[in-house]
């Protein structure tokens, strides 16, 4: 049970990524974070899974506290609440500096290598963010009753979304990365740009 809401915690971070990336894209100034936009959501379930396990060792551990100490669940409830929601808020402040710190490190990395290699990461990120929106099409004709005898049809949807989404990154690279950095930098401009300064 703890293994499948952590797994559909993590699905849904990647969803909600997944969703801010094509909302990035909408926007052209925003085109070049898209990337790590994306990351800095989906950086949120892996970081949840590991309070979810922390908070069942911290049950465990009050457990045999409570135990050790001849004492009852009933004679602790508020000390209780109090920890688990002071923890809550503390794992929510200390995700959001993870997954700041991770986007900006991705921002500052992507800028950093050449441009085929950014062209080829860019293709298969996009690629498993285009995965992630045909599961989440098989996951609406699964709880959708009018839907649910095309389970197949929105099956078949993931390798084309990961086809077109791959394709259409690795065409649009450079929109995904925008200007070349101007400071720290160990590319020359020619090999940030890529041979090919066509595509756009």
């Amino acid at each position: 049970m703890i293994i499948l809401f952590a797994a559909v915690l993590v699905i849904f971070f990647l969803v909600l990524g997944s969703i801010a990336f094509l909302a990035c894209l909408v926007i052209p100034p925003g085109r070049k974070y898209a990337l790590s936009t994306a990351l800095w959501f989906a950086a949120w379930g892996p970081c949840w899974v590991l309070f979810l396990v922390l908070v069942m060792l911290g049950v465990v551990a009050g457990g045999l506290a409570l135990q050790a100490a001849d004492m009852t669940w009933e004679a602790a409830p508020r000390l209780f609440s109090a920890v688990g929601w002071g923890s809550t808020i503390l794992a929510g402040v200390v995700t959001c500096l993870v997954a700041s710190a991770a986007a900006w490190l991705h921002q500052a990395i992507i800028h950093r290598v050449t441009f085929m290699l950014f062209r080829l990461y860019a293709t298969f990120v996009v690629a498993g963010i285009g995965c992630v929106i045909g599961l989440l099409f098989v996951l609406f004709a699964m709880v959708s009753k009018p839907f649910s005898q095309a389970e197949w049809v929105a099956a078949f949807s993931i390798p084309v979304l990961m086809t077109v989404f791959g394709a259409i990154a690795y065409r649009r690279a450079r929109a995904l990365r925008g200007n070349a950095p101007t400071r720290f930098t160990w590319i020359t401009p020619e090999e940030f740009r890529g041979p090919d300064a066509s595509g756009k």
